[in-house]
């Protein structure tokens, strides 16, 4: 235990053990600062000693203890003047600690000394004025080193031993008398330094907590101010690429108002359905961060052959690369053990992602995706000669909408969301990634995988397509009742449109409790059950399948569908249990869905 801490305060943490070497520093200073002014008090207390008491022992006794003193208080001068020059820190402080202490020692052991040549030939007066001198020691003693207890008890112990030795031996009344005092003094006093120890240990640790929680609370703060920057920026830029295809629509919608041509129609229609296109791949990456954030992604563990990948993502976007007239060049090492144990559909969608934005931000040259063996990994590659990234906003690119070459924010050129979503997978698969930029240069991602040495049953990565294929059976018969229970009249009447084209008899309400009087003339449970998650009025679309099941006696097929992107609300849907469907959904993975559903397959989360 360290000698100037008290027992309760010890502590394995790493923190507490922080805390503790930069208590012993406080400490030491402390000490040091002290140390001049009490080696000079010292020695100005032997002169006025030797000055008083000369008549009390032998010249040569007398000279040697005074010479024993000088010495040992040039060497303490020098040993302080020494130690100024160096700074103390937690490495070298309790050095300083263990020199104070055996310094310390060899006062109390000098001052003893002096208690045994001086005391024998003393007068009852010179040994009073003697007892008062030790007391002063000790009460000087108390006041500069409370905060080393070993080093207090290294100069006062031999100080109170030596008076008792030599007062036990000359014995009587008044032998006894001054010890007594003495002792009770120092008992006194002892507890004293106890007590004043443990203030200043305690002062000096609420004063290094305070000065860490003062830097936490900036760090925070920092962390807040940024946060809030960052969602402010976020919902800028969200609600001003929504409101770009929005306001399309709108512009769309007040032409076909207009009556145009069949061909005029066509054209706009066309038109429509990019503007929605546009809507829902912003809504599907808003998505995917929102189910990253939420944990909800987990990867599903194998291992992966990467040429096949590599050779298919590099086809699927040498077309992309031709039509800006780049050149994509794929380069895969010769050496056997391309062979990696991750996520193939989370990494393709990694290399996709740095890719395409190779791709969007080159202008002229070419565009590399290379894979090598280095060291027991494997490095994927994907470098360009496009615009570069300067070093100081690396960290930003990796920012949700930023886009660091689109001011305008075209949508052509993206949403400002992939290498957003690129951080958060190459976290989730425990990757590194690795980026080297030039401004006007070009930017080089370099992407570290673990590598696998065996080849066999390296299964090639199953593939989902970018929209399933529109069914013409969706497993429900014609007549066949389909309810639908949403909060926004908008909803149910497009569900009621798609529904009935399908030849199904629907009912729709904003709740439960709003739909059971139209239930109540149905001979059988409903064939399927599409319910909004948020419902009006604090409902959620949980309880409202429950309640509808519930008042059937039947376990009818239902969909969960959810607008909702935040973490909690996502968890929240997906520990359902529901088949879950996320807002928009186009009539193919509505038709796919529902189909899935009545089949009893997986349910789908699309």
């Amino acid at each position: 235990m360290s000698p100037f801490m008290p027992s309760d305060a010890t502590s394995t943490t790493a923190a507490e053990q922080d805390l503790h070497k930069q208590v012993i520093t406080d400490v030491a200073r402390r000490l040091r600062a002290n140390d001049l002014s009490m080696t000079l008090a010292n020695l100005l207390g032997v002169l006025v000693s030797v000055a008083a008491l000369r008549d009390a022992a032998s010249p040569g006794l007398m000279w040697l203890w005074l010479g024993l003193q000088v010495a040992n208080a040039v060497f303490h001068l020098h040993l302080g003047l020494t130690w100024r020059q160096r700074t103390l820190t937690p490495g070298n402080a309790p050095e300083w600690l263990r020199l104070t202490t055996r310094t310390s020692l060899i006062n109390g052991l000098l001052w003893a000394l002096g208690v045994l040549i001086f005391w024998p030939g003393c007068s009852d007066a010179q040994r009073m004025m003697g007892l008062i001198g030790i007391m002063a020691i000790l009460g000087s003693s108390l006041h500069a080193l409370h905060g080393h207890l070993r080093a207090y008890y290294a100069i006062t112990v031999p100080c109170v031993v030596g008076v008792t030795v030599v007062s036990f031996w000359h014995g009587g009344l008044g032998g006894w008398g001054m010890p007594a005092i003495l002792w009770a003094y120092f008992l006194a006093s002892a507890r004293f330094a106890t007590m004043l120890h443990r203030m200043l240990i305690e002062t000096v640790r609420k004063g290094h907590q305070m000065t860490a929680l003062t830097a936490s609370l900036k760090v925070e703060k920092d962390r807040a101010v940024n946060l809030s920057q960052s969602r402010s920026r976020f919902l800028a830029a969200a609600s001003h690429d929504l409101r770009q295809p929005v306001h399309a629509l709108s512009l769309f919608v007040g032409a076909l108002r207009q009556n145009p041509s069949k061909a005029q129609s066509d054209l706009i229609l066309g038109h429509v359905g990019t503007a929605v296109d546009n809507l829902g791949a912003m809504f599907n990456a808003l998505l995917d961060i929102s189910k990253l954030d939420a944990n909800l992604l987990q990867p599903k563990w194998q291992q992966v052959d990467l040429r096949p990948l590599m050779a298919r993502i590099s086809a699927e976007h040498t077309v992309l690369a031709q039509a800006k007239g780049l050149s994509l060049r794929t380069n895969l090492s010769d050496d056997v053990g391309l062979f990696v144990r991750t996520d193939p559909i989370l990494l393709e969608r990694v290399l996709r992602n740095l890719l395409s934005n190779a791709i969007r931000y080159t202008v002229q040259g070419r565009v590399l995706i290379r894979a090598r063996v280095r060291a027991g990994r494997v490095e994927l590659v994907v470098a360009d000669t496009g615009c570069g990234i300067a070093p100081s906003r690396r960290e930003e690119a990796f920012e949700e909408f930023v886009q660091l070459h689109d001011a305008e924010r075209d949508p052509e050129q993206g949403l400002g969301l992939g290498l957003a979503i690129v951080r958060r997978l190459v976290s989730l698969l425990e990757l590194r990634l690795v980026l080297r930029s030039r401004p006007g240069r070009g930017t080089v991602f370099v992407l570290h995988l673990p590598q696998t040495l065996h080849e066999a049953d390296a299964p090639s990565p199953s593939v989902p397509s970018a929209e399933p294929s529109a069914i013409n059976q969706v497993g429900l018969r014609t007549g066949d009742v389909v309810i639908v229970i949403d909060d926004n009249v908008a909803i149910q009447l497009a569900m009621r449109t798609v529904l009935s084209a399908w030849g199904c008899e629907v009912y729709t309400a904003a709740s439960a409790q709003g739909l059971m009087p139209q239930l109540m003339h149905l001979r059988q449970a409903p064939s399927l059950l599409l319910c909004d998650s948020r419902l009006s009025d604090g409902e959620d679309g949980v309880t409202a399948i429950a309640q509808i099941r519930e008042a059937f006696n039947h376990d009818v097929p239902a969909i969960l569908i959810t607008g909702d992107t935040g973490p909690e609300r996502l968890r929240e849907a997906v520990a359902s249990g529901l088949p879950l469907l996320h807002k928009p959904v186009t009539q193919a993975h509505l038709q796919d869905a529902i189909a899935r559903v009545i089949a009893g397959d997986v349910a789908p989360s699309a």
